[in-house]
């Protein structure tokens, strides 16, 4: 099995194919990414447009950086802001078969699949 170090503030309830459920405690670490925001042009109707990129922030580089070194091969899940801050580094999670749409409480995650930015 896979080694999941969980980044969120939060608790990630995992079900396999098999069934099997698992619960990923928060590492106590929390990574975060800040966002940037790139003008995109107007709206016909006057507002403006804007892409919003998130970027590595010092303290959360370094967090991670500790992590990696401590943990080779382990997956480090976090938010998909983290995820998208932090490009292969950080991945955000994909809802297993069934549980797509429920609420967060009910909801249950892959532990084989996840999302890259």
């Amino acid at each position: 099995m896979i080694k999941i170090i969980n980044v969120t503030p939060h608790a990630l309830n995992f079900r396999a194919e098999d069934g099997e459920e698992f619960e990923v405690a928060p590492s106590g670490v929390v990574v975060t990414a800040v966002s940037i925001e790139e003008s995109a042009g107007e709206h016909l109707c006057g507002v403006s447009l804007v892409r919003v990129r998130f970027v590595p922030d010092t303290a959360s580089s370094e967090a991670i950086d500790r992590l990696e070194e401590e943990n080779p091969g382990a997956v480090i899940v976090g938010s998909m802001i983290a995820a998208q801050g932090f490009p292969g580094r950080v991945v955000g999670l994909i809802a297993a078969p069934g549980y797509e749409r429920r609420p967060p409480a009910e909801k249950r995650m892959r532990p084989d699949k996840f999302t890259v930015f």
